[in-house]
């Protein structure tokens, strides 16, 4: 394995923030990290950096931190009195990285900015750069926090193309994002958190042998009346059930009714409802 963590614990003050995290990564996976603000994702990413100390547990990597490491962080810090392209080297010569500097400028998509100040970057373009950085190392493990904050649509997609390259090296990724849809369609495997635990783990080809029901409305009134027969989540007008125990009748009861659903394969966000969008005295729902 790559990276092995065995009931990782980690307190700030009197808040634990980690409280017996316990997973592994193997080489090639791609891996996305799910949370609400707070439930323990760029502390699990600092802890195996060795940025923030644990305080129980083990943490077991089978890489060097800092050759084998490439990171972007949430927050980007770079000299203002820099061009773009000096940043690049500067960077490259601290892991004496034999990657060319034209490459780190395409893979960022900053061709066009290689001699610009980075003071006069865009947040998106500075996001880029970061990315970039990430890659000087030709690291084996990749750690992305929410990587697309600032960027455009077409930057984007840009991004993600680029991540679907590095995953076919063989290269292990590990990215935290509120953004579902991206994470849905370019990771394959989703960790969940709450109040720094793990509350479910699911793989891709996992969520391909699911369907979701999705049930449209013209008022939530309606919605709630269909939940109370069937179960499910009400969210915008909407009713989602998940339970293949209630499939079949439910779709024949809307087929009776003529009200309009669809049927669909399940997806991250279906997963995160089912997680994060019940009511606490109910308890966490599996995945």
């Amino acid at each position: 394995m790559l990276l092995t963590f065995n009931n990782v614990q980690k307190k700030f003050k009197e808040k634990q923030v980690l409280a017996g995290v316990t997973f592994e990564i193997d080489e090639g996976e791609s891996i996305a990290l799910i949370g609400p603000n707070g439930a323990g994702k760029t502390t699990m990413i600092r802890s195996t950096l060795g940025l923030a100390p644990i305080d129980g547990g083990e943490i077991v990597r089978n890489f060097d931190t800092r050759k084998d490491v490439g990171v972007m962080l949430q927050h980007d810090l770079f000299p203002d009195n820099l061009r773009v392209k000096e940043v690049i080297e500067l960077h490259k010569s601290y892991s004496k990285s034999k990657v060319s500097t034209n490459v780190l400028l395409e893979a960022g998509d900053l061709v066009k900015e290689a001699k610009s100040m980075v003071q006069s970057l865009s947040g998106g373009q500075k996001r880029r750069l970061s990315f970039a950085l990430s890659l000087a190392a030709d690291p084996k493990l990749l750690f992305l926090d929410e990587p697309t904050v600032g960027m455009d649509v077409t930057a984007c997609r840009m991004f993600w193309n680029k991540i679907r390259e590095i995953q076919e090296q063989g290269k292990s990724i590990f990215v935290t994002s509120h953004h579902l849809d991206e994470l849905n369609d370019y990771c394959r495997r989703f960790i969940f958190l709450k109040d720094g635990k793990i509350i479910a783990d699911v793989r891709k080809e996992d969520l391909n042998t699911q369907k979701v029901i999705v049930v449209h409305h013209a008022s939530a009134e309606e919605a709630v009346d269909l939940q109370r027969q069937f179960g499910g989540l009400v969210e915008d007008r909407k009713l989602y059930v998940m339970d293949p125990n209630k499939h079949s009748i439910l779709c024949s009861y809307l087929q009776q009714q003529g009200i309009t659903f669809e049927e669909r394969l399940k997806e991250v966000k279906d997963c995160y409802r089912e997680i994060y969008d019940i009511k606490e005295e109910e308890g966490v729902k599996q995945a």
